[in-house]
């Protein structure tokens, strides 16, 4: 098995021998080791020795060719006359453009590797279907545009693309998920497989079938992704830089020029786990290739539904991200009139909100506020409400309205409390960040109350976002406060 392992492999490898030995380490701390894990021990070092002499052997290779050949892509010529095969003909060396070991002998430089990368996975994306995603070319355009504008400088993105993205992954992993283990996998699956596998044991989903890369229910289930700004990253942490604006003044000829340097925020946005867990029947694991859409369908529902949740009303507290209603400040609410939603409250809210704002501006809240709202204008007089054609949203005065069903939608003014029942404002000033990448771990059988099987199977999935809001005064909430 080790003669035929490519390099990265080889140093996949290395990193489970050293995880091994340090947990060796840890449970035998201070105390001489036994017979057995000693043996243990000096394999996992020798095997450990041997990966590092093959992965030096193999860097001295590409380094000698590197230096002999001008360029190792290029077409080889053979002399068919003095073969006695005819007149000479071009051949063109085999290519696979998710072989990682090939792409690396083509390069030049260690510079040049991650430019080779991305080259391939454009390819990789030209010819790839994506089952469950309701259009192909946008779900080719969207993957395009996180090769140009999102992947690093080492071309991490590309090579999770060139890694998940071959025909013997998606094969390794269907037969994994159908199986719900590993077992019966050629020792070429395995390898494929290995190479997506993280720290943990999760099973990176092929980039064709990634609700995060290819973003299938965007704006479907959870309107937020329409309107705010959305940024994808492949590290750990989102950076950016806000301002509230320039001032400028006029001033008379030759007179000093003010200082009107804006003053500039950094704020930084480290996407948090979230895990979910999707059950399906056995009947439906039958057959991968009638599977693949499905996944990809409950891997995308379930993640737009805990969004649709977190990203209005999460508290910022440990993994949670910072919701839009929950954790704006208290200067931008607007307090109602009465114990209730009013004609006034509406123009107050739009009113409140600065001018610089409202151009973008659209509507949040829950469907039972706007059937409120709606029963305001009995008459038409107020003008408050327009419904456009199928497929666009309504417009509440002027203003393009969207519905939130985790707001609140009850007003009862029979009991105590604050109700944040109509958010308006900007949302280009609501930032929500993707940790680009989903991976997934098997549950095999599921089990009911009474501890008997269901004949149902599980895939317990793992994938990282946050949100948080850039600018405070960027919206405006209306804020209804009831009391006995």
């Amino acid at each position: 098995m080790t003669d035929t392992m490519t390099v990265e492999e080889r140093a996949a490898r290395q990193s489970e021998i050293r995880a091994r030995l340090a947990e060796i380490d840890h449970e035998h701390n201070g105390a001489e080791l036994p017979e057995e894990v000693r043996s243990e021990w000096d394999e996992l070092n020798e095997e450990h020795d041997l990966h590092e002499r093959a992965i030096a052997d193999a860097q001295a290779r590409r380094e000698r060719l590197q230096a002999i050949a001008d360029n190792p892509a290029a077409t080889e010529r053979v002399n068919n006359r003095q073969a006695g095969l005819g007149v000479s003909r071009s051949v063109r060396r085999p290519e696979n453009i998710y072989d990682l070991s090939e792409i690396r002998n083509q390069a030049r430089s260690i510079d040049e590797l991650p430019q080779l990368y991305r080259d391939n996975a454009m390819r990789a994306v030209e010819s790839a279907r994506f089952p469950g995603a309701k259009n192909r070319e946008a779900a080719q355009t969207q993957v395009e545009r996180l090769l140009d504008s999102v992947d690093d400088e080492q071309g991490t993105l590309a090579r999770k693309i060139l890694v998940t993205g071959s025909p013997t992954y998606d094969r390794a992993f269907g037969k994994a998920m159908v199986q719900l283990s590993t077992m019966g996998l050629t020792a070429e699956e395995q390898r494929a497989l290995a190479l997506g596998t993280d720290s943990a044991g999760g099973f990176a989903v092929p980039f064709q079938l990634d609700p995060t890369v290819i973003l299938t229910s965007n704006g479907q289930v959870d309107p937020i992704r329409q309107v705010a700004r959305v940024e994808q990253i492949v590290g750990k942490t989102w950076q950016g830089i806000t301002s509230a604006g320039i001032t400028v003044s006029r001033a008379a000829e030759a007179g000093e020029a003010g200082d009107n340097s804006p003053t500039l925020a950094q704020p930084e946005v480290t996407p948090t786990r979230v895990q979910g867990f999707v059950p399906f029947s056995v009947e439906i694991d039958q057959d991968w290739a009638a599977m693949r859409s499905e996944i990809t369908t409950m891997l995308g529902e379930a993640k737009a539904e805990e969004e649709a949740s977190s990203f209005f009303l999460g508290d910022g507290t440990g993994n949670n991200p910072f919701g839009v209603v929950t954790t704006l400040n208290s200067s931008s609410h607007v307090d109602a009139a009465g114990e209730g939603v009013a004609v006034g409250d509406i123009y107050a809210t739009e009113e409140a909100l600065p001018p610089r704002f409202r151009s973008r501006a659209v509507w949040m809240a829950n469907r039972s506020i706007y059937n409120k709202v709606r029963q305001l204008d009995t008459q038409g007089g107020a003008n408050l409400w327009v419904r456009l054609a199928a497929g666009l949203p309504p417009e509440l005065i002027g203003y393009p309205a969207y519905e939130a069903s985790a707001m609140d939608g009850t007003i009862n003014p029979a009991v105590t409390g604050t109700n944040l029942v109509l958010l308006f404002g900007d949302f280009s000033k609501f930032l929500i960040v993707d940790r680009v990448g989903m991976s997934v771990e098997l549950v095999p059988h599921l089990f009911g109350a009474n501890r008997r099987p269901t004949g149902q199977r599980g895939i317990y999935a793992i994938w990282r976002n946050s949100s948080k809001i850039l600018s405070d005064n960027a919206f405006r909430l209306l804020k209804v406060s009831t009391t006995l």
